[in-house]
């Protein structure tokens, strides 16, 4: 695999990783410009790396308060929302990874979700009220948004996109919306790269370490400036350039 590509596949996947716009339909679509064959999961290890370490990084202050602010006796307490909103995607992802890996990830299927969650991307940012704070959350609404993202399963939809319109469907405004998505990648993306790593061989690998540690730091790069401007823009702009985007991106995979 060439520096050009490992620097598209490093980008795409930071950037695509917290944007409700779906990094495996950009990902197949990079593939499918260049002609790239599959980048293999060595690659996808050390990406999700990068995009995890950017994750925790950004949110390091968060991080530390919600530790210090832990609480197993308040079930509305937000370090224990999120093991709460983790416990379905980790539950139905590893009972279903086979069935996702030979059925799901095909192109028809990635073009359709990328298609329907864009819809429903626009009609939970129209339709709710949006008034309700990150500090506000219960855990039953942590409970749906992790039931929400049992659908990132589907190449297409995006974990960021399915997480952020079930919040806002529960009338989260835009920013607290994306930063719970943001704070729950960071339980989440942990199982996937456990997951990942389970199967890397790194004595297979070290010739090509250098190559992977440039994914991961071009992916970490990527994934910080993504979130920070994201979380600056989104009460501006709101999601309605992203599901546009979306219809285009299906457009675009349908041509190629």
């Amino acid at each position: 695999m060439d520096l050009i590509q490992l620097t598209i596949l490093s980008l795409v996947q930071g950037i695509t990783e917290f944007l409700p716009i779906s990094s495996s339909a950009h990902l197949i679509l990079a593939s499918s410009l260049f002609n790239w064959p599959d980048q293999g999961l060595t690659v996808d290890i050390f990406a999700h790396f990068g995009t995890l370490l950017a994750v925790i990084i950004y949110f390091r202050k968060d991080i530390l308060e919600i530790i210090s602010s832990f609480d197993i006796r308040n079930a509305d307490n937000l370090g224990l929302c999120l093991i709460i909103a983790t416990i379905p995607i980790a539950i139905i992802g590893f009972i279903s990874k086979d069935f996702v890996s030979s059925y799901l990830r095909t192109e028809i299927i990635i073009i359709w979700a990328t298609v329907i969650f864009g819809v429903f991307l626009l009609l939970s940012e129209r339709l709710s009220n949006q008034d309700k704070e990150i500090n506000q959350i219960t855990w039953k609404d942590a409970l749906l948004i992790g039931s929400f993202q049992v659908f990132a399963l589907i190449p297409g939809s995006s974990r960021s996109a399915v997480t952020i319109i079930a919040a806002l469907f529960l009338g989260f405004s835009k920013s607290s919306s994306a930063r719970f998505s943001f704070l729950l990648a960071i339980p989440t993306l942990s199982l996937v790269f456990l997951g990942e790593i389970i199967d890397f061989t790194f004595a297979e690998n070290i010739s090509n370490l250098g190559s992977l540690i440039y994914v991961s730091f071009l992916s970490f790069i990527a994934g910080m400036l993504c979130i920070h401007f994201f979380l600056k823009l989104i009460e501006k702009i709101g999601f309605l350039p992203f599901a546009l985007y979306r219809f285009i991106l299906a457009g675009f995979l349908i041509f190629f």
